[in-house]
Order: structure tokens, then C-alpha cells, then sequence
């Protein structure tokens, strides 16, 4: 013969008191009450699985945010869920996971996460930030907070029309290399089937090619002595001309440090952190330097 539960009263609930130990107040049909040794009363809800023999309990929530009413509100909710033959608790952690990849796969996020290894693929800090400040300058206040899914092509190139309508080619060349490697990474992370930004680039018109200006190595001699007439600040003109002698970047040359140089052996390591390739660059000084 079953045993009958009373159902408890919101009295109960209410001044349900601390013991020595956890106790549980029932309320019938695996509803329980949980009082804790802290003072803490906790709604939960034990059934056993549908087609299994195994019991197990779930938390509804905590008194007194969570009433008697609303406690059993949600237990008949899930009463009718295991008449269907639905696992209650499995059907929370399948709804979580839902959330999880939705937030995941806003473009935002893909990127984040695309990013993070994307700089330390042996880009330099400055190349990385440049990227960065790329996405969030022309591309994430269009497409940020849209799920990845959702993309189509039409959608990427309504969204970078405005670049392309201030004429920045080369950044539209860049920024189009930028979002297939998000979407290519999306896929690779089981968030998208097929990437919408694989043609896109076909759709703009592509940079001209400009070669970058020279001097021929007989007007050296002239470029210098303009260095040293020009209206220049005395650190920038030999900070133009360190550059000339060593032939780095304007970055590199511009972020020398005396720890990076040796005097005695007379050689500039320029460490890994400030090179484009991120890899360590011996620069010879000769003694003009």
C-alpha cells in the first residue's frame, strides 16, 4: 500500500528550522524541501528516469525567491514533461547547450575567439592590435552581435559597402581575408556548415597595385644631408637616420631600448614581441651607429 504524503503548508515552509543536520520536508510526488545546516531551504524534485530504473534529483530552486506555489508550479511542469517520456533534467542541459551556442556564435564572439589564436600565430602586438582595431572599427558595429548562422553573402557585403564607398580598397581587401578566416574558423568549431564569405571579394573592385617609393643609392648622400638641414625635432632626425643605417621597420627602429644592444659586440637582438614575424632579428652596428 502506498504511503500518502501530506502536502505542506506555507507555514511550514516558512518555519522550517535549522537542526543539526540536512532534512528534507515532502510535499508528495518526489517535491521536496531541503533545509540546510546554513539556513538555506532548497526546492528539489527526485523521479526516476524515463526507461530507466535510475532515480535521480534535480534543484528547482531556493526559498523564499521560489514560493511553495511556484515550487510546485514547476514540479507539475515536469510531471507532464516524464508522462511524455522527457527527462526533465536532460531537457535543461540540451536548453543550456542551446544558449551556450547561440552566445557562441555571435560573429563577435567567433572572432574573439579566432583572434586570440590568430595573435599568437607569430604576428607582431602591432600587426594584431591593427587587425583588431580593423574588425571593430568597419565590421563588428554591422555584424557583432549576428549569429554566425545567419550570415549570408549579401548580408557581408551590405556590411562593408561603407568601406568600400569611402574608397579604402586595401582595407576592403583585408577586412574580406579577415571575415573568411572567422567563418573558416567557425566551421572548424561545429558552429557553421558552409562559409557565406568564401566569393565576396569577387564583388569589389580589387586594390592597384603601388610600389613603394625608392631612392636610388647615388642620392643618398643628398637624402641625408636634407635630414640634417630639414626642420626636424634633433631625436626625429636620428631616429631617420638609425633607420637607414639598420634597415628595420619604423616600429622596430622607433622601439629601440639600450637593453637590446650590445656595445662590445656591437649587435642590436631585437626581440621576438617586436617583429612582425615574431622571431628574434640580429642587426650588425657599424661605428657611424
Amino acid at each position: 500500500m502506498a504511503v500518502l504524503t501530506r502536502p505542506l503548508s506555507a507555514s511550514e515552509v516558512q518555519k522550517a528550522k535549522i537542526a543539526e543536520k540536512d532534512y528534507e520536508l515532502f510535499d508528495g510526488q518526489g517535491l521536496t524541501l531541503m533545509v540546510k545546516t546554513t539556513g538555506k531551504k532548497i526546492w528539489r524534485f527526485r523521479y526516476k528516469r524515463p526507461g530507466s530504473t535510475s532515480r535521480t534529483t534535480i534543484t528547482l530552486g531556493y526559498f523564499p525567491a521560489m514560493t511553495l506555489a511556484s515550487a510546485r508550479t514547476v514540479h507539475a511542469e515536469h510531471l507532464s514533461l516524464l508522462v511524455k517520456g522527457i527527462d526533465p533534467q536532460k531537457l535543461e542541459q540540451e536548453e543550456a547547450e542551446r544558449e551556450k551556442m547561440a552566445i557562441d556564435g555571435l560573429f563577435i564572439n567567433v572572432a574573439t575567439k579566432w583572434f586570440a589564436v590568430k595573435r599568437i600565430s607569430g604576428i607582431s602586438e602591432v600587426h594584431a592590435a591593427d587587425i583588431w582595431k580593423s574588425l571593430e572599427r568597419d565590421v563588428f558595429p554591422a555584424l557583432g552581435q549576428t549569429p554566425v548562422t545567419e550570415l549570408k553573402a549579401h548580408i557581408l557585403i551590405a556590411a562593408l559597402e561603407p568601406v568600400r564607398a569611402r574608397g579604402a580598397l586595401e582595407t576592403l581587401r583585408r577586412l574580406t581575408q579577415r571575415i573568411n578566416e572567422i567563418l573558416k574558423f567557425a566551421i572548424n568549431s561545429g558552429l557553421l556548415d558552409a562559409n557565406p564569405a568564401s566569393t565576396i571579394g569577387d564583388v569589389f573592385e580589387k586594390p592597384k597595385k603601388q610600389h613603394m617609393a625608392t631612392i636610388r643609392p647615388e642620392r643618398l648622400p643628398e637624402l641625408v644631408q636634407r635630414i640634417e638641414t630639414t626642420n626636424l625635432s634633433l631625436m626625429t632626425r636620428y631616429l631617420i637616420k638609425w633607420q637607414l643605417l639598420t634597415l628595420v621597420r619604423p616600429g622596430e627602429a622607433s622601439g629601440t631600448m639600450w637593453c637590446e644592444i650590445d656595445t662590445d659586440k656591437k649587435l642590436w637582438t631585437i626581440p621576438p614581441e617586436r617583429m612582425k614575424k615574431r622571431r628574434e632579428h640580429i642587426v650588425p652596428l657599424t661605428v657611424m651607429m
